[in-house]
């Protein structure tokens, strides 16, 4: 009885930095009840730094008492979770999203004159179904983060009940969610059906492939993963949802919760390559991501509003990360390394936090700008950078960053994703792919061109002068410059968290 409170004790502190995300939550619930509005904001980002920092190996070995020769447990609650130096990091990467994403929306909310409060705890209840997600080693807990998270990103898309666009989103979301979770949960019911199991350390993956409930499981969840990180053809709802949820929210919806799906969707395709079937699945991860590069850059190059070229955009990013999600479900044969899922998994990682980085700055700057929904349209951002010096700096940083022009992150984090992909023998993919880019940088280009050179006296559209959204930019800005001119700072920590010494 001693040894068992012993173990569940341990779990328990191993979970500790999503335990304090969900008291957090809790606490914001009740300060918004009680009416204290001026501190949910400053509470969710204490929160979120406090979860961050216990979650590091160091921390979390002194709190358990650990001597020094001792490691934390790979795993807890029988498996069921990971627990490692790589789950801290994964962790730590999900809880910046949201941090950077306080800096924004306060000030979003104030500029739109509708204040919902809530959206600090969602925010937080959000992180605690990522981090679930992304450090699940059990098909049942993967379910349990994916429906938490997406819950809480239903509620923040339908924010707004009086505004028609984001009623929409709301609906739409919540009902193509709800299609998708079924295939999922259908997919899980087959693979547990074949292997009497949904834990991955349990799963015998040659008995598996031999069963005829495997690959309709497999493909099942496949589309459930596809729908999350908004893959072709399961994109559908991406530019309706992006552009009806507040536009700061929105690029929290398109960073955190995609690293999540993408690292619980490369975990499980390196899972897949221990056996044959490896094989067969990297075929049909590696169509669906050539038509998703293809598909969101032609379409992304032709909008006209802001949020829906960055929600088109992300579509074809998703393309790009998909390319090191089929290299992770490459099996080991002929002169491949073993080493391939694990530079895939890296890479995956690498490229989704540039990513969030890039993103929640652009979105972030829009928000900083939008008043009403017609802000968005390409023509009332003409003359912005020439009005608004450093804004506009930071808005092309930020765009020439997701282009993957050079020397900013987001050149690095597609240049890894490549070399991945023709590690693993995906030549014509990655080609196809740095081709897709150029397309992307089309775009792109095209946002910077119209806020500095068409011709108007002044911009329709006033930015927002406040501290807090302004220093969220400031870092955010720094970060991108600073890991791609030294990658291997980023590359090193997510190195040094996989193989730890």
């Amino acid at each position: 009885m001693n040894e068992f409170s012993l173990a569940t004790s341990t779990d328990l502190i191993l979970q500790l930095p999503v335990l304090v995300l969900l008291l957090t939550g809790v606490i914001v619930m009740m300060l918004d009840a009680f009416k204290r509005y001026a501190a949910l904001s400053a509470v969710s980002g204490i929160g979120i730094i406090v979860s961050m920092v216990i979650s590091m190996p160091p921390i979390m070995e002194s709190i358990l008492g650990m001597g020094i020769n001792e490691r934390i447990p790979a795993f807890d609650f029988s498996e069921r979770m990971r627990t490692d130096e790589l789950a801290s990091l994964v962790h730590i990467l999900l809880c910046l999203s949201g941090l950077f994403t306080l800096f924004f929306i306060g000030d979003f909310m104030e500029r739109q004159v509708a204040r919902v409060y809530d959206v600090y705890a969602l925010i937080l209840f959000a992180l605690v179904g990522m981090s679930l997600l992304a450090n699940g080693n059990d098909l049942i807990m993967i379910f349990i983060g994916l429906e938490t998270m997406s819950i809480c990103l239903y509620v923040m898309a339908g924010m707004y009940k009086k505004d028609v666009k984001s009623n929409e989103a709301g609906l739409k979301y919540f009902l193509l969610g709800a299609f998708a979770t079924g295939f999922f949960l259908y997919g899980i019911a087959l693979v547990y059906g074949a292997s009497g199991s949904t834990n991955f350390s349990q799963m015998n993956y040659g008995d598996l492939a031999a069963s005829a409930l495997f690959y309709p499981g497999i493909g099942l969840m496949i589309i459930g993963f596809f729908f999350k990180v908004s893959a072709f053809p399961f994109h559908a709802w991406t530019p309706d949802v992006y552009s009806g949820t507040p536009t700061p929210l929105a690029g929290f919806m398109a960073t955190g919760s995609k690293m999540a799906a993408f690292i619980a969707f490369t975990f499980f395709s390196a899972q897949c390559a221990s056996h044959e079937a490896g094989d067969k699945i990297q075929t049909v991860l590696v169509a669906v991501a050539v038509l998703t590069m293809i598909y969101g850059n032609i379409v992304a190059a032709r909008q006209r509003n802001l949020k829906r070229l960055l929600a088109y955009s992300s579509i074809a990013h998703s393309g790009y990360v998909l390319l090191a999600v089929a290299a992770a479900a490459k099996s080991p044969s002929g002169n491949l390394a073993a080493y391939i899922p694990q530079e895939a998994i890296m890479a995956v990682i690498f490229y989704m936090f540039i990513y969030t980085l890039m993103n929640i700055g652009a979105f972030g700057l829009i928000g900083m700008a939008e008043r009403r929904s017609e802000d968005m349209s390409m023509d009332n951002w003409r003359g912005f950078g020439r009005h608004n010096t450093w804004l506009g700096i930071a808005l092309t940083i930020f765009l020439l960053s997701l282009a993957g022009i050079p020397p900013l992150a987001g050149f690095m984090g597609k240049y890894f994703v490549f070399k991945v992909a023709v590690d693993a023998g995906m030549i014509i993919p990655a080609i196809i792919g740095v081709l897709a880019s150029v397309v992307g940088a089309y775009y792109y280009i095209n946002v910077i061109r119209v806020m500095y050179f068409d011709d108007r006296d002044e911009p329709s559209i006033v930015s927002s002068k406040k501290i807090a959204p302004t220093v969220g930019l400031v870092i955010l800005v720094v970060l991108i410059i600073a890991f791609g001119v030294y990658p291997t700072v980023a590359q090193d920590w997510i190195s040094g968290a996989m193989f730890p010494l």
